[in-house]
């Protein structure tokens, strides 16, 4: 079977701004802010896969698990140091807000100097790096494409048993939908919170490791895919964790395959204004339909079409 090179790297990418979505989504329902520093987990995902592979000599993907408890363990740091601290002093949605900007800050610098340290004494290029060669092939393909969707798709799987079958994952949504009855009830906020810090990094970590095995490695690379992951869950609708599969999936494809489109069309130099398609599909997103393909579900479902169309289905289904 062949399959185009411009479709591997749009399905790969998709696959990896997916898992980042899910994420992002998380935190923002059980948080209820947008996280600014998403993007910059996934660029530690970057590097322990460039560690594990170029500095210890490992297969990349020995590093994935790894990336997993990493972004964790990044993730439950920042809300224990950060978010709750600045929520036990009265901090609003603004001041978390900017707080996750200030972090993204602080991390990404953090990443320049690992990467200028391990350049200059261990002789490692650790800028703009791929690990296409360190990957395995399997009938012809290379290794993450395949990976890479079959990771995404065990995420998904994951994650929908986790929220609809197990009694914690059921305390997650009662705590997203309303956290100070959650709280009355008997559930354990911060222990929900703590969890889902976890999580949300381990995903954008995860996500960030598979990166170098298709595209360009960077200190910058996990900043860059904010733009795209902030896209794809407002198209899904930031309140909606399976929407996040819709929206990433789909603003993943647009984004490479529009960018391959044009540059067959225009010319090759427009490959350079690949980061202007999510920016603009995120604007007109806030302009059309600020509550995503979730928020206009909802509001046909209440609407008298709505209602008119589960009616006749209703009595036809019985």
């Amino acid at each position: 079977m062949i399959i185009p090179v411009v479709w591997m790297s749009a399905i790969t990418y998709a696959a990896m701004i997916t898992i980042l979505c899910l994420g992002f989504t998380l935190t923002h329902m059980t948080a209820k802010i947008p996280n600014f520093a998403h993007g910059t987990y996934a660029g530690f995902g970057v590097y322990v896969s460039f560690t594990v592979t170029r500095v210890l000599g490992y297969s990349p993907y020995i590093g994935f698990p790894l990336a997993i408890v990493l972004g964790g363990v990044i993730g439950m740091i920042l809300y224990f140091v950060v978010v709750a601290t600045l929520r036990r002093m009265g901090g609003g949605t603004i001041v978390l807000t900017i707080s996750t900007i200030a972090i993204q800050i602080f991390m990404a610098q953090a990443l320049h100097i690992y990467a200028y340290w391990v350049r200059e004494n261990l002789g490692f290029m650790s800028y703009g790096f791929l690990l296409k060669q360190n990957d395995f092939r399997i009938l012809g393909f290379q290794g993450i494409f395949p990976m890479s969707v079959i990771i995404c798709a065990t995420v998904v799987i994951l994650l929908y048993y986790m929220l609809r079958r197990t009694k914690f994952g059921i305390a997650m949504r009662a705590t997203a939908e309303d956290p100070q009855l959650s709280s009355v009830l008997g559930i354990n906020i911060n222990r929900i919170q703590m969890f889902s810090w976890f999580l949300t990094g381990g995903l954008a970590c995860l996500a960030g490791a598979m990166l170098p095995l298709w595209f360009m490695g960077s200190p910058t690379a996990g900043v860059r895919l904010l733009v795209s992951c902030m896209a794809g869950s407002l198209l899904g609708g930031l309140e909606n964790i399976y929407g996040a599969i819709v929206g990433g999936f789909s603003v993943g494809m647009i984004e490479i395959l529009l960018t391959a489109w044009l540059q067959k069309v225009v010319g090759l130099w427009v490959g350079e204004y690949r980061p202007l398609v999510p920016m603009i599909l995120t604007i007109g997103i806030l302009l059309i339909e600020p509550s995503g393909i979730s928020g206009y579900i909802e509001r046909w479902r209440i609407s008298p079409k709505g209602q008119d169309f589960f009616a006749r289905f209703g009595r036809s289904s019985e």
